[in-house]
């Protein structure tokens, strides 16, 4: 087998160190825990954080190679075009960086495209960027770089910076540079930058939508009749709406994948795709979940924008992840503003008009704009054949279905030798996985997955999502449905904890669950340890209160009123009450082995018992280390 890649290095997106140049940026963390951004034979250091940062997953495909060799990589190489003679694929390649420009054609039987759907970055044509400084979401590094001056004097440049796009990269970019304001703002080694504090977001969104934090709670109800404890070998969490519950003040907590890809709480019928087209009733559902295991309905933050109520809670669920995205809302740090972005202008002042309905709107004071607007799919297979992508009812404008593909986006009747591994939105690790798996049983001539295509009726049901408005924000986004619905086909049993009743559904969906029974001593050995790991983070947060600290010093950034007690024991201080604020402001951790860090600041008048009063301020450092259960 031979993989062609393009870039210096593997990991096509995923960069393998801190500093890269590719289309994304090292330090962003990953929105779905280690556990899910995995294979099923190859588990993550204990020693890694539970979501990882982007540089760290390029590491990890690194030693997935290592770990499992056997096929050659060709880097810096270009596929320029595939051509199909005979039922023979004829690859094209070329050297990226060789002075000879000779085009090389290869011969294979099958091929497999897995380029992804980031093609090119979306950003509006005919933006004149000489006055202020415009560029797509996956170029943010640093801000430093995004308020270089660009032609613009600092005097005429404005401190608004906008981000466009409400969905998972516009609220991770706004997050991300909203955090660095805060930190260059709060920090002793800052970048100098004049007048940090004064700069601002404006994030221009289409929707509300769900701004998950990366923990849940894991048992956000209490059944008050029995109270009955989950069992950990099971992996399960219970989301019940029976009037017996209560909320849970003392939840455990765990990263989010691992409570919301639960497939115990689906019905005992096999399973059917609850993504797709999204009814009112599916929509409320959700909504309903998304409230209890957030804590709101987010119209307490100071944006209406946000608030999931009334009339949205009929509409598809949209959600996103962010830790700090809400907080930086309520403090004023982002401002949200719901519309769509018509045109900019930048004839004088650079100017940007959003359009609500009929209303327009004009943000001015601009420093920046940065466009979160997603990436066009259709360059990633522009080496295709015109007949093939005829043939498979291309439509380059979607971002739903960009081809009509068989097998859960796998792989066409038409062209039984040309497969597609992640070629759909946001693709799930296991997933991928499990789409090449298929592919091999099919090429091989397995009876089942033959069997599987002949009957498929998996791409009429997508291609009915193309233009349907009510169509779920992942067309293909039911990860439990997905993954039952290959391992099906595959024959490949589902790990269930031993004394789990036949037919019975436990659990997390985890790739290490799903590990063929023909896999070698080192894919079991890999498997069984990501088990284990996930066995230990069941136990350590049922009885270690593990991540319970990890949601508490989130939940601090902020303002807050303060009143409190002062005890002295010394004599040339005297006791009495503080009251004022008290500020948490998330800043860059000082040091790599902690998770998060807060410049803390208090001030306010202090009243002493004998009446005296005085304004007292105090400044404290708070960080929670990467691994540790208490922050210090």
């Amino acid at each position: 087998m031979t993989v062609f890649e393009k870039s210096h290095r593997i990991g096509g997106l995923w960069p393998i160190e801190k500093i890269d140049d590719g289309l994304v940026n090292p330090e962003m963390i990953v929105n779905q825990s280690r556990h899910t951004v995995s294979f099923s034979d190859l588990a993550w250091p204990e020693s890694t954080a539970q979501f990882p940062k982007a540089w760290e997953v390029g590491q990890y495909l690194e030693k997935y190679i290592d770990t499992y060799p056997g096929y050659q990589i060709r880097l810096n190489t270009v596929v320029i075009k595939i051509d199909l003679l005979n039922d023979s694929w004829k690859v094209h390649v070329q050297q990226q960086n060789s002075e000879a420009k000779d085009v090389e054609i290869l011969s294979f039987d099958h091929v497999i495209v897995g380029t992804g759907f980031f093609g090119k970055p979306r950003v509006p044509p005919n933006i004149d960027s000489s006055k202020v400084t415009v560029v797509h979401s996956s170029q943010v590094r640093h801000i430093k770089d995004l308020l270089h001056s660009q032609g613009q004097s600092a005097l005429k440049r404005g401190k608004r910076i906008v981000v466009v796009g409400g969905q998972m990269s516009g609220v991770e970019t706004a997050a991300f540079i909203a955090n660095q304001l805060s930190s260059e703002t709060h920090s002793v080694n800052n970048s100098g930058i004049p007048d940090i504090s004064n700069y601002y977001i404006t994030n221009v969104v289409q929707r509300p939508f769900w701004v998950m934090p990366y923990f849940f709670p894991r048992n956000p109800d209490l059944d008050i009749s029995s109270l009955e404890q989950v069992s950990l070998g099971s992996f399960l969490s219970h989301f019940s709406t029976d009037a017996r519950q209560r909320i849970n003040s003392a939840p455990n907590f765990l990263p989010l994948d691992l409570v919301s890809y639960n497939i115990a709480i689906r019905p005992p019928q096999p399973l059917t795709n609850k993504s797709g087209h999204v009814t009112p009733e599916a929509a409320g559902i959700t909504h309903g979940f998304m409230k209890k295991i957030t804590g709101t309905d987010q119209a307490d933050y100071g944006a209406p924008e946000l608030a999931v109520t009334g009339d949205a809670i009929a509409q598809p669920p949209y959600v996103t992840g962010s830790d700090h995205y809400c907080e930086y809302v309520r403090s004023g740090l982002i401002k949200v503003i719901k519309g769509k972005v018509t045109r900019t202008s930048t004839n004088g002042l650079p100017t940007v008009i959003v359009d609500n309905d009929g209303r327009l709107t004009e943000l001015d004071d601009i420093a920046a704009i940065v466009y979160a607007t997603g990436f066009d799919a259709s360059p990633s297979i522009d080496f295709l054949p015109q007949k093939v992508l005829q043939d498979l009812d291309f439509e380059p404008a979607s971002d739903r279905c960009l081809l009509a593909l068989n097998i859960h986006s796998t792989v066409s009747m038409l062209y039984p030798s040309l497969g597609f591994v992640g070629f759909y939105r946001s693709p799930y690790w296991g997933v991928m996985e499990m789409q090449a798996r298929y592919l091999g049983k099919l090429w091989s001539g397995d009876a089942k997955a033959t069997e599987a295509l002949a009957q498929d009726e998996t791409k009429e049901a997508l291609l009915k999502l193309r233009h349907n408005p009510r169509a779920a924000q992942f067309p293909m986004g039911d990860y439990a449905y997905l993954m039952e619905s290959f391992a099906e086909i595959l024959d490949i049993k589902r790990h269930e904890p031993e004394g789990t009743p036949e037919g019975t559904r436990t659990g997390v969906i985890l790739p290490a669950r799903y590990i063929p029974s023909d896999a070698s001593t080192t894919q079991v050995k890999q498997s069984k340890s990501a088990l284990t790991s996930i066995e230990k983070l069941f136990y350590e947060s049922s009885f270690e209160a593990k991540f319970v600290s990890r949601a508490v010093v989130r939940g601090m950034q902020g303002v807050w009123n303060l009143e409190r007690s002062i005890d002295s024991r010394r004599s040339d201080y005297p006791s009495g009450t503080l009251i004022g604020k008290a500020y948490f402001h998330s800043r860059a951790p000082t040091e790599e082995k902690y998770d998060v860090e807060y410049l803390y600041n208090e001030s306010g008048e202090f009243i002493s018992p004998q009446g005296f009063r005085f304004t007292a301020t105090r400044r404290y450092v708070v960080t929670l280390p990467l691994q540790d259960h208490l922050c210090s």
